[in-house]
């Protein structure tokens, strides 16, 4: 009588035993929480389970599960283990899934169960399948603790966002920042530092918004020197793979009276030398330099400008501003806007 109703196969019936006995295994004995996949979007992973510590956290750490029941997945075995032979269809899949999967085989006649980490590396061509062994001693009842193992301990981020959130206050509470390039770093022609820092200032939204304009860049290190940083070589290189490296430059670069950072770094990327000494009544350097290849270095700056003001959703208007800032910090009069 079973015209005219759906079927309870006997190969869905076997796969239902074995995700019931794996349940039971994982809820009871582990104490983690076991999670069915539905069948209608089986696609070789038929549970997923939550990691649960011992004092009842869950810990956001997840293992996936492939699940297969019957006698005939012990019936070939070499010295190590069970012979498990996969669906070549499965493999990328497998291969790719973001977390650990596990393979399990369930013997009907013992309910037991056996395990493998499924590991690319330790797969074996099978015709135009694969295969991969689950060894003996890989008892799921018994592995807990090597099953853990697999995941690396849990992080406490929390901990680490309270330390990131409090460097965001500190920054949104002020309005102008000194970044200060040790003398070190530039002997070394190391700006990770400096690239980690704008990285930093572009976290979010937000944070870039508040910090445009606000960033002044200083060496540190050669007040004893008598050069003018300009005509120190090191100086040089290291400000050419600074404006190589932060296409971002013009948006957070201070701009304002008091501003050296900017200057300097666009002297350090052009041919200039002093002029003889005037009888000056102010301390100011008399110096040659050429405009091509400051025009040059604005040129290349400005699709960093124009991207971060896409970015954050910049009017015209204020993108002019910074760009007009940007000319006169650097010595060139705006065009006018009429």
């Amino acid at each position: 009588m079973n015209q005219g109703f759906p079927i309870f196969s006997q190969a869905a019936q076997k796969g239902e035993r074995g995700v019931d006995l794996v349940s039971r295994i994982i809820s009871n004995e582990y104490g983690w929480l076991f999670k069915r996949n539905h069948q209608e979007h089986d696609f070789g992973i038929d549970a997923q389970v939550d990691v649960i510590l011992n004092n009842g956290a869950v810990t956001g750490q997840m293992l996936a599960f492939q699940i297969k029941y019957g006698t005939s997945f012990f019936s070939e075995k070499n010295k190590w283990g069970y012979i498990y032979r996969g669906d070549k269809k499965h493999l990328n899949y497998l291969s790719n899934y973001p977390i650990p999967v596990l393979i399990i085989i369930c013997n009907p006649e013992d309910n037991e169960c056996y395990w493998a980490l499924f590991d690319l590396n330790k797969t074996f061509k099978a015709g135009e399948n694969w295969k991969i062994t689950i060894p003996f001693e890989n008892k799921l009842s018994d592995s807990k603790e090597t099953i853990s193992s697999i995941l690396p301990p849990p992080t406490d981020y929390l901990t680490e966002v309270e330390n990131y959130w409090a460097m965001n206050d500190i920054i949104t509470q002020h309005n102008y920042f000194l970044y200060i390039i040790d003398r070190e770093d530039v002997e070394k022609l190391d700006i990770s530092d400096v690239e980690n820092f704008f990285c930093r200032l572009r976290s979010s939204r937000e944070i870039a918004e508040h910090c445009q304009g606000k960033i002044e860049i200083s060496f540190h290190g050669y007040d004893m020197d008598s050069r003018e940083l300009f005509e120190i070589p090191e100086v040089r290189k290291f400000a050419s793979l600074l404006s190589n490296s932060l296409p971002d430059l013009f948006f957070f670069a201070y701009t304002g009276q008091y501003g050296h950072g900017l200057r300097t770094i666009a002297m350090c990327l052009t041919d200039i030398r002093r002029l003889p000494t005037m009888a000056i009544s102010h301390s100011k350097i008399p110096v040659k330099i050429s405009p091509e290849q400051i025009k040059l270095f604005m040129d290349n700056h400005w699709p960093g400008l124009n991207e971060m003001t896409d970015w954050l959703r910049m009017s015209l208007e204020e993108n002019k501003r910074i760009s007009f800032n940007i000319m006169r910090a650097l010595g060139f009069e705006p065009p006018s806007e009429d």
